[in-house]
């Protein structure tokens, strides 16, 4: 869940909880415009067991949101390219283009579409380049999409190939 609030408060504190939760103790703010705020944003607000301690849950299920990373395609080589391209435009029952997306300018990746994606890759023919790119989005950053794009920002730090 990302919620983005804009307040002036004294001082914010914030522990991270177990299955994805946190608790924000905030000093210096009304409670009320802190409700109204997190109301308008679609969640709901409610006192939790403490008093003076919020909770604020997503109407989603954890199931139904994807975390995501945008990068660029020099990430990957002229090879990698070509063939995700192929992959991409396959058009038989249950090909690759079920989890790899053409967009235009690159391609997502929905890694939850298979168990292991790195050895799916692999077994593609991907580079070891390609492949280390992915290992570390998902070791990282947890991701479940990864959006390769012409006009994706280079992560430092990482290969980088010139086609």
């Amino acid at each position: 869940m990302k919620l983005s609030l804009t307040v002036e408060a004294d001082a914010i504190n914030v522990l991270a909880l177990n299955m994805g939760r946190i608790a924000v103790d905030i000093d210096g703010i009304e409670l009320a415009n802190l409700i109204e705020m997190v109301n308008q944003n679609g969640y709901s607000l409610r006192i939790a067991d403490r008093p003076g301690t919020l909770i604020v849950e997503d109407p989603l299920p954890p199931a139904a949101r994807l975390s995501g990373i945008q990068c660029s395609t020099a990430h990957i080589t002229e090879a990698d390219n070509t063939l995700l391209y192929t992959l991409s435009h396959q058009h038989e029952d249950f090909g690759d283009c079920e989890w790899i997306l053409y967009t235009g300018s690159g391609y997502l990746l929905h890694l939850g579409a298979w168990s292991f994606p790195v050895l799916r890759l692999k077994r593609l023919g991907l580079s070891k380049a390609c492949r280390r790119l992915v290992v570390m989005l998902i070791r990282h950053y947890s991701t479940d999409i990864i959006h390769l794009d012409a006009f994706g920002k280079v992560l430092p730090g990482l290969a980088t190939f010139d086609w």
